[in-house]
């Protein structure tokens, strides 16, 4: 299979303390700790990242293996990041510095992606997209489709792993009559695709349309007046989060 064990954007209910945080808490922290994470410049502050990534894993009670996949399809940036600073700090630097430059910009890049993809491996995509509504409905009163936007990220999460397995039914449609998707340079494994990037476009258009017929017969009209079927409730332990992700920031920063 080439796509059926990716996890990416899957839930993954455990029962842990992650995941019956708010999806607001688990949002804000999420940017606290990215706005930490990417311009730390020391090692020691980057292996404090590593550890508090390890514990948040564990208190997820989500295995490696399944956060390891849920990463795999963006781990392309991971390489990129590394080939491309490898390249560049060494034409006008050593190799050596180069090589410890793009270890430590790919560590810090990875520890960022498994930040975020933890997020989705722990918060459903209804309860993600209620909570991105109401972080972004302050901005509503300056015309910005606050209700719209995280609706739209909400389905986006729930159909990545419906798309994946309808990317690799075509995929092995197409090896079943004999094309060659893993042979040849670059170009030629590109051209090969095409016949499966061809109606997975076809697909995605064809389920689009058949989501806003659904929600224009059910009367869909925007995010005024709507009800929650699950009111989201702040609790004193999303504060308390909260006011750690606060303490670790500044311990990283301190670092």
């Amino acid at each position: 299979m080439y796509f059926t064990n990716v996890n990416l954007g899957q839930y993954v209910p455990t029962g842990s303390f992650i995941h019956r945080l708010d999806p607001r808490a688990k949002l804000f922290s999420l940017l606290l700790i990215i706005s930490s994470v990417f311009p730390s410049k020391g090692v020691l502050a980057l292996g404090f990242w590593v550890l508090v990534l390890a514990l948040a894993v564990k208190a997820s009670k989500i295995s490696w293996g399944i956060v390891l996949r849920a990463a795999r399809p963006v781990m392309f940036l991971v390489i990129f990041t590394f080939v491309f600073n490898v390249i560049a700090v060494s034409w006008s630097k050593s190799i050596t510095q180069g090589i410890f430059t793009s270890l430590f910009t790919a560590s810090r890049l990875l520890v960022l992606m498994l930040f975020a993809v933890l997020l989705p491996l722990t918060t459903a995509p209804l309860e993600l997209a209620d909570g991105l509504d109401a972080l972004l409905s302050p901005l509503g009163r300056f015309g910005f489709p606050a209700h719209e936007s995280a609706m739209m990220i909400g389905m986006a999460l729930r159909f990545i792993p419906l798309l994946m397995q309808e990317t690799d039914k075509i995929i092995r449609a197409q090896l079943s009559r004999g094309a060659r998707l893993d042979q040849g340079n670059i170009f030629q494994r590109v051209k090969a695709f095409l016949p499966v990037l061809i109606p997975l476009f076809i697909i995605i258009f064809r389920r689009a349309d058949e989501i806003a017929v659904a929600m224009e017969a059910r009367g869909y009209e925007g995010g005024a007046g709507r009800t929650r079927r699950k009111p989201l409730v702040w609790h004193w332990t999303d504060t308390l989060v909260i006011a750690v992700c606060v303490v670790l920031v500044v311990v990283s920063f301190a670092l």
